[in-house]
């Protein structure tokens, strides 16, 4: 008689334990569709991470480049990312790159004298008014 109960108590929490999972899950579905995804918020936000792209160019070694940078939200404010965090944040700016087709670093741009000669794309810009 004891195991039977035992039995029945054990089926009525495992379908408790479904039900709370569905629950979760369909709340998570419905925050995802407003935008918030969870978890914590990124530490390297974008202007960092063209700093750091653009230091890393040069050739500044990446702990160095972490040193140089500061967090500005979150419980860590005023404090130096880990290289770890910066290694990540380096790889999947350059994944996402290479996924969009887009360069990660921009265009160098040439600065032009007033009495320098107009290059053929300058030229058509000026034509395009």
């Amino acid at each position: 008689m004891g195991a039977m109960f035992f039995a029945i108590l054990a089926v009525a929490g495992q379908i408790e334990r479904n039900y709370i999972r569905e629950k979760t899950l369909e709340g998570q579905v419905i925050a995802a569709s407003k935008g918030n995804h969870g978890g914590r918020p990124k530490v390297i936000d974008d202007d960092m991470l063209t700093f750091s792209v653009a230091l890393k160019d040069k050739g500044v070694p990446v702990p160095e480049i972490a040193k140089k940078l500061t967090i500005k939200t979150g419980k860590n404010v005023g404090r130096s990312p880990s290289v770890a965090s910066l290694y990540r944040a380096l790889a999947e700016a350059e994944e996402a790159a290479a996924h969009d087709g887009l360069p990660l670093r921009p265009k160098p741009v040439r600065i032009r004298r007033p009495d320098d000669p107009l290059t053929p794309e300058e030229i058509g810009l000026r034509e395009r008014r």
